[in-house]
């Protein structure tokens, strides 16, 4: 397995074929087959270790196909950034806004609240296995919504 410190070191030899790959990809609208292998570990999570709904997934990826998720997810990024899609109030999975970010918002609405003498409050979610309970097939439904047809469309589908 070539790890990411290989790929790094020998990055003036592999970043033009990767560019090559990566644009190739993107522009056929289609993720190499080659790139879907991957390594399987199930990670204990909390409860009887005997129930198998207790553990998670853990795909250990090719560094290969991490280049091209990274490239992806910055191309997908960009668009949403650019197109304005997401509220000022979403600081998950985004570049500048951390948890520190939202936990500083809330003290501050807090306390400008309490300062001005009205009510604040506030509600959590504990989303546990959030992401085991997406629906992708209506999540790829979305896609055109938010600009992301044709070709492109096609990585996601995958």
């Amino acid at each position: 397995m070539i790890t990411p410190n290989i790929l790094k070191i020998s990055a003036n030899y592999t970043s033009s074929p990767l560019t090559y790959i990566c644009n190739k990809a993107i522009s056929a609208g289609v993720f190499p087959d080659r790139l879907k292998n991957s390594i399987v570990t199930p990670v204990f999570k909390k409860g009887n270790n005997s129930d198998p709904a207790n553990y998670r997934p853990i795909s250990v990826l090719t560094s290969f196909t991490k280049v091209l998720e990274t490239a992806l997810y910055m191309r997908l990024a960009e668009h949403i950034t650019l197109n304005n899609m997401l509220t000022e109030r979403q600081f998950g999975f985004r570049k500048g806004f951390s948890t520190d970010e939202a936990i500083f918002k809330l003290i501050y609405e807090v306390l400008n609240a309490l300062n001005d003498k009205s009510l604040a409050g506030s509600i959590f979610f504990d989303l546990e296995k959030s992401f085991d309970s997406v629906n992708h097939s209506l999540l790829i439904k979305k896609l055109p919504y938010y600009g992301i047809t044709g070709k492109a469309k096609l990585l996601f589908e995958c």
